[in-house]
């Protein structure tokens, strides 16, 4: 249903290891890091991916990525390996990918007399440069340009999309690189001015072929739905072929939607929520499914959220007034192998508390953000797009000043189930919890890991899906940092 995935199962085992441990629970594996290896000194960590030489995770000492960045490679067993320095001087990390044999990454030069230049870096599994390609070079001074990097499933095809303001007009000019070569570029004028359009979600098909998502407006400060547009492009590198279509009108609102390319059935999607009385309405969902030699719908469905899982959300009374879901952000699209998909959305939402305090008589002001991350809303629907069953994870997680950090979920999709795993509690004395779901809706709950023997906290943001069975998640035990690898 969901992609290649055999699910084995074995007894409860605790073995300490050399170097870690692996605690089998039911049909799946976690295997712990070695903290002593890890460095320590970087605050910003992403897991990148895996390949057949082991697991990639990227570090710095924050999110910007400037001056350098450090890789740590780790076997299959999360026992570290190396890690290396790539020192990006007067540059920023604009992107990286992990493939069959190393991995890749692009950087955003910036010279002294501002000229801005992209450049593609092929590294190998020993964490050795290997090849370097120049993609793009503005002219100087020169008005910075919008980067868009997309790739194929098996990372063999990569589509680099730059969007530049150039005479009033918004230039995409593209490079489409395979077997560290580029095979195709060229420039393409779009039909929008550069400052009244918005590039969102995108993704190629295996011979290239970009689609992408584009929100259009005069008045991006409107609150008014009539003044924007949302479209899905499609461009085609090989024959220049390029076609848009419109997939709201002027009294929707669309927020938060996501594309996808379904290669089973080989369909684009786009799908997300809509309102009809304000942005972050959650009136209902969306799905346009598209062929893409053509972009002619072959389906559009708009259909309301039922109001008894409304009611379950909001509550009863809230519900019974007319009042509708809001600020859900979809957190996975998970394309169905006959044609439908799953859609797992979070609601999430940052409010300030202000507080008046005294200090000699005097009143003195103190401001916090509050980062609010609660309920999860499952949509799965068939090949129509009708719903199939829906459920809601009821959670309450809370924390100020700190991004949300330990906030949120983490999505683990195989063949058979999905899993959404999270902080019950943004503390120490948290457990983490495991949802499952199987393709009809039926659903297990348990705790993977406990408070009572673990103290830890998993980090949602920074972790990935490493292949079809596994994920590998940072962590912050008793205050010190590891990871752990889920193998189901």
């Amino acid at each position: 249903m969901f992609g290649a995935f055999n699910p084995s199962f074995s007894r409860f085992t605790l073995l300490i290891l050399a170097f870690g441990f692996y605690l089998s629970l039911g049909a799946q594996q976690v295997v712990w890091a070695n903290k002593n290896n890890l460095d320590k000194k970087t605050n910003f960590t992403k897991v990148i991916g895996q390949n057949q030489h082991g697991v990639y995770v990227l570090k710095h000492k924050n999110s910007s990525f400037k001056k350098y960045f450090i890789v740590e490679h780790f076997d299959k067993k999360m026992n570290l390996l190396r890690n290396k320095m790539y020192k990006i001087n007067n540059a920023q990390l604009e992107k990286i990918i992990v493939n069959n044999d190393g991995f890749v990454f692009f950087v955003k030069n910036f010279d002294k007399n501002n000229v801005k230049r992209l450049s593609m870096h092929f590294v190998d599994s020993s964490l050795n440069e290997i090849k370097k390609i120049d993609i793009h070079q503005t002219g100087i001074n020169a008005f910075t340009p919008l980067y868009k990097i997309y790739y194929n499933t098996d990372k063999t095809l990569y589509m680099i999309a730059s969007v530049s303001d150039s005479a009033n007009q918004s230039i995409l000019q593209y490079h489409l690189v395979k077997n560290q070569e580029i095979q195709v570029q060229g420039r393409y004028i779009l039909p929008y001015a550069f400052d009244e359009m918005y590039i969102g979600d995108g993704c190629i098909d295996n011979s290239g072929q970009l689609f992408f998502l584009i929100s259009q407006s005069q008045k991006f400060k409107s609150k008014n739905a009539s003044d924007f547009f949302h479209y899905v492009m499609a461009f085609n590198p090989h024959s220049l072929n390029f076609q848009s279509q419109l997939i709201n009108n002027e009294k929707t609102y669309l927020s938060n939607y996501q594309l996808v390319y379904n290669y089973q059935t080989n369909k684009v999607q786009a799908c997300g929520f809509y309102g009809e009385n304000y942005e972050d309405e959650n009136l209902g969902y969306f799905v346009i499914s598209m062929l893409p030699t053509t972009l002619k719908p072959e389906h559009i469905v708009f259909k309301q959220i039922e109001r008894s899982i409304v009611a379950q959300i909001i509550g009863v009374k809230s519900e019974s007034k007319g009042e509708n879901l809001n600020k859900f952000d979809i957190k996975k699209i998970i394309p169905k192998a006959n044609g439908g998909l799953v859609m797992i959305s979070e609601r999430a939402f940052v409010t300030t508390q202000s507080d008046i305090f005294y200090i000699n008589g005097v009143p003195q002001s103190s401001y916090a953000k509050i980062f609010n991350n609660d309920e999860v809303l499952i949509l799965s629907l068939d090949s129509v797009f009708e719903p199939q069953w829906t459920d809601v994870v009821n959670k309450t997680q809370s924390s100020i000043n700190d991004g949300g950090f330990y906030n949120g979920i983490i999505t683990m999709v195989n063949d058979d189930e999905f899993n959404i795993l999270y902080n019950d509690r943004i503390s120490a004395n948290a457990d983490i919890v495991q949802i499952s779901y199987n393709e009809n809706g039926r659903m297990t709950k348990k705790i993977i890991l406990n408070n009572d023997q673990y103290y830890a906290l998993i980090i949602p943001a920074e972790s990935r899906q490493v292949n079809a069975n596994s994920i590998v998640i940072p962590v912050n035990q008793n205050r010190d940092f590891t990871y752990i690898k889920l193998i189901y």
